[in-house]
């Protein structure tokens, strides 16, 4: 099975895969088969598919995890981009949010 900790490039290559197989090499009905065959739950292959649907392989989304990308991808669109202002006075927009800036 697939770890819980499986960095952004890696979700958006699974769900552009998934969605490929889906949409491409399987008869109708068989994909929830093929799932199980390769140890990944019906859900969780939904939120690869909707995570690799929703974003493009941006930078930001790449360091994100599979729970912070998904909340993001089923935000409405004109929400998902709507920059917020935080405590400390900083705007970021709900993708920068989770981002941790990496120590030089």
């Amino acid at each position: 099975m697939l770890g819980r900790k499986c960095g952004g490039q890696a979700i958006f290559e699974i769900g552009r895969r998934l969605k490929w197989v889906k949409e491409n090499d399987l008869a109708h009905g068989e994909f929830g088969k093929w799932l199980e065959s390769i140890d990944i739950k019906p859900r969780q292959a939904q939120r690869f598919i909707k995570i690799a649907n929703e974003f493009s392989n941006t930078t930001t989304s790449s360091y994100l995890g599979m729970n912070v990308l998904y909340e993001i991808a089923t935000m409405p669109p004109d929400e998902r981009d709507q920059p917020q202002q935080l405590d400390s006075g900083k705007v970021k927009k709900p993708d920068e949010m989770a981002v941790i800036p990496v120590r030089q």
